[in-house]
């Protein structure tokens, strides 16, 4: 398929590719990236890969190479980029005890899936916009303005956004670094290593850090003082193996791990000034891809998402600790009726686990 690529790149990053280049480029360019590809096929819309030219919905995309080109620094601010896709915090990153709003047109009913398997909390429906996978794992992302209720559930009111990682069996074999280093000692790190054995086995996996010490500032003297509680840091690791079986079957296990804490120095909703927080996401999927390339195409995954929340505070009110344990199970089969007809079926069932005895008085289902 032949692919035509417009593009303005805005690149402030250090990149070494093993068995590529080595060596840094620093690129500026006063307007964003806008990158426009013909025959780009889309999957969130419908639920299978469809032409996003014969897509009856407002979907936007945001590629890898969108994401290199403006050297975007996670998910949440690419996507803060379409319009009428807001991420609401509290102030500046890591000082919003992990609770970032992602809104779709003023919705805050946003259903966040990961490679079409759903993400969000049970207990508050939302998904903070600081544990989306890193940037360097990302092979695409696929944003759904409005209702998709109808094919996702009453969680999808306000829209969809879905993150499909990379996969190894797609890359050439290789080693990417990336580093970068900012005020108030802000630091960022991320290493993916993918490729594919000679058996037809994949392999992606992608680790990052992310943290930044206290803020300093001036105060109306001159003098320089450090905002107590403001600093954060965040680790990942994000593991994919898929295994192609015949012709056109594949099997992928994906496994992904967040461990993050940090402050509130603004304090908001009750939240005071000395607050902390830490959190940490364990993620395991296994699914189950049949006839992929044909138009009866379909797949079963079965998925468990762990989220532990801690709140530390001086005042005993405002202490927690969360657990939201989810386990479900997707179905899905295709069928092309006809030049113009497809009938797609499925089935999704998932159980949440609450255990809060703040919040729920113990344990809720």
């Amino acid at each position: 398929m032949k692919k035509i690529i417009l593009e303005k790149s805005t690149l402030l990053t250090l990149l070494v590719t093993s068995g590529v280049f080595m060596g840094g480029t620093c690129v500026f360019a006063e307007e964003p990236v806008e990158r426009f590809t013909l025959g780009e096929f889309v999957v969130t819309a419908s639920r299978v890969a469809t032409n996003k030219s014969d897509t009856p919905a407002n979907i936007s995309v945001i590629t890898k190479e969108s994401i290199a080109d403006n050297n975007y620094s996670d998910a949440a601010e690419a996507i803060s980029k379409i319009p009428g896709v807001n991420v609401l915090g509290s102030g500046a990153k890591g000082t919003s005890m992990g609770q970032d709003k992602i809104l779709i047109n003023g919705d805050e009913r946003v259903l966040i899936l990961v490679d079409g398997r759903r993400v969000n909390l049970g207990s508050s429906g939302n998904y903070s916009a600081d544990w989306l996978p890193p940037v360097n794992a990302i092979e695409r992302i696929e944003v759904l303005k409005g209702a998709g209720s109808a094919l996702y559930g009453t969680d999808a009111v306000g829209g969809v956004i879905n993150i499909i990682t990379k996969k190894g069996s797609e890359l050439e074999s290789h080693v990417t670094v990336r580093a970068a280093s900012g005020s108030w000692n802000t630091e960022q790190y991320g290493i993916t290593a993918g490729g594919a054995t000679e058996n037809g086995l994949g392999i992606f996996v992608s680790a990052s850090k992310d943290r930044r010490g206290n803020y300093s500032y001036k105060d109306i003297d001159g003098d320089v003082k450090t905002m107590p509680n403001s600093g954060f840091n965040t680790d990942g690791v994000n593991l994919k193996l898929d295994q192609q079986i015949g012709k056109d079957n594949r099997i992928t296990m994906q496994f992904e791990h967040l461990n993050t804490e940090g402050g509130a120095p603004f304090g908001y909703y009750g939240i005071t000034t000395t607050d902390k927080h830490k959190r940490l996401n364990n993620n395991l999927s296994m699914r189950y891809d049949w006839k992929e390339s044909t138009d009866n195409s379909g797949y079963m995954q079965i998925y468990r998402n762990h989220h532990h929340a801690q709140f530390l505070s001086p005042d005993k009110d405002n202490k927690s600790d969360f657990i939201d344990s989810t386990w479900g199970v997707d179905l899905q089969q295709s069928f092309k009726l006809s030049e113009k007809n497809n009938l797609i079926t499925g089935i999704s069932y998932y159980k949440t686990e609450l255990n809060n005895d703040v919040m729920f008085d113990g344990k809720k289902k």
